[in-house]
């Protein structure tokens, strides 16, 4: 089997792992600013989808650009 580089894989991990960081201080930082947690108030439905769509494809890509487990032969 070839070899893939490390080097782009470790860049779009670490890419997927800022989206992740930067839905969860979003998040926490709108909570902070505007001193709203109400998860039933309609006017955050905006901040959710964000905050769900950035941190679902930072999970998502993290976990498919992660470094694979070593195989044993």
């Amino acid at each position: 089997m070839v070899q893939e580089p490390a080097f782009p894989r470790r860049i779009a991990a670490a890419s997927y792992f800022f989206l992740i960081l930067l839905g969860i201080f979003f998040y926490v930082a709108r909570g902070i600013l505007y001193d709203t947690w109400n998860l039933f108030d309609p006017e955050n439905v905006g901040v959710y989808a964000l905050t769900i769509i950035t941190v679902g494809f930072g999970v998502t890509g993290y976990l498919l650009y992660r470094k694979p487990a070593k195989e044993s032969t």
